[in-house]
């Protein structure tokens, strides 16, 4: 039923849209990273920041007081920093892909169950806990390793065990730190921030507003695509029988459909930002219109679920609202690298997922 909506909403709007002339030159905002800048990154990470250590803070006063109030802000304060996260996982290119931070902050796809095999495997030995958890494998250090500690087996009396509590402390002020890291890395007179918001010949990596442009869309396309094929559709399965709830991301925390519909709102956002959908062409508003239009209608089936999401994507009504979900993403994603980027000038080879 969802996959036909989507098919005769689509073909009403491409009906309704303007002729739009062909041979427009301006299609590129000139300041398109400062707005970016302004108007999505300095936000997101901002965000970021704040929710994390407020993490971090709620975590130490839970494992101190042994409370169950204390314990349920922990889970508020994780669900709130899964959500920034959403937002700055669009942003996979420069500082977040430098040193592995990407993957140290969210391990994903881990189809072989390596954070939960090395996150007991941890909190069962004797031996003291590493004192740079940094220094570890990268699926101890992140979101999905903290998403097991909180609300896996053990996790609703976490302030009872000191081992699992200190790991959990330090999962936290890691992932802290990563999001200072990440502002620090985009501040003001660093390099990579000077060539985003003023790219010139001499500079590295961005030379013009074009490669400005092409880094965005492909940031765009990418985060889509990873949404989409890393985290509904391994769980969704071929058919009802080969779904799987477990395979999605933060099952356990119930938190799945909420942090894809983040990452999704933050492409909508991203884009926006770009000036695709209000910016100087009328032909890329016109294709960034289109792709919030089935960007808005994927965020909506996805929070319009009502099972968990252990259960959901094998649940018939549940199952029809993520597939359509996955139609009106994978629309969005063929507008953004194919007509969006035609119009502006761009010609899209690869993006961040490729050689992964």
């Amino acid at each position: 039923m969802y996959a036909r909506l989507f098919r005769s909403v689509l073909a009403v709007c491409l009906l309704a849209m303007p002729a739009l002339a062909q041979d427009e030159t301006d299609t590129t905002a000139p300041d398109i990273g400062s707005r970016v800048l302004e108007n999505y990154v300095t936000p997101a990470l901002a965000r970021f920041g704040e929710t994390s250590s407020a993490l971090a803070a709620a975590l130490r006063a839970a494992c101190e007081s042994g409370s169950a109030g204390d314990l349920h802000a922990v889970r508020t304060a994780f669900s709130d920093t899964l959500s920034a996260f959403a937002h700055v996982s669009a942003l996979r290119f420069g500082p977040l892909v430098a040193e592995n931070r990407f993957e140290r902050i969210f391990f994903w796809p881990d189809p072989r169950g390596v954070t939960l095999r090395q996150v007991q495997g941890l909190l069962a030995a004797e031996e003291p806990l590493p004192r740079n958890l940094a220094d570890q494998s990268v699926a101890l250090q992140g979101l999905p390793a903290l998403d097991y500690v909180l609300f896996g087996t053990g996790g609703d009396v976490l302030a009872e065990d000191a081992r699992r509590c200190n790991y959990a402390m330090a999962v936290s002020n890691n992932v802290s730190n990563m999001a200072a890291e990440l502002e620090q890395a985009w501040a003001e007179g660093t390099l990579f921030r000077t060539a985003f918001v003023a790219p010139a010949a001499d500079r590295d990596p961005y030379r013009s507003t074009a490669e400005v442009a092409g880094e965005i869309v492909k940031a765009a396309g990418t985060a889509l695509e990873f949404a989409r094929n890393a985290e509904l559709l391994p769980a969704l399965g071929k058919t009802v029988e080969k779904a799987r709830g477990k395979r999605a991301p933060f099952w356990r925390s119930g938190q799945t459909f909420a942090f894809v519909a983040a990452q999704i709102e933050g492409v909508q956002q991203l884009i926006d930002a770009a000036g695709f959908v209000d910016g100087p062409s009328d032909l890329v508003n016109g294709y960034g219109r289109g792709m919030d239009f089935d960007l808005s209608h994927a965020r909506q089936a996805l929070l319009a679920v009502e099972a968990a999401p252990e259960a959901a994507f094998s649940e018939e009504q549940d199952r029809g609202r993520i597939s359509y979900a996955a139609i009106a993403m994978e629309g969005a994603k063929h507008t953004l690298n194919g007509e969006l980027s035609g119009a502006l000038g761009l010609v899209m080879g690869f993006n961040a997922l490729d050689g992964d």
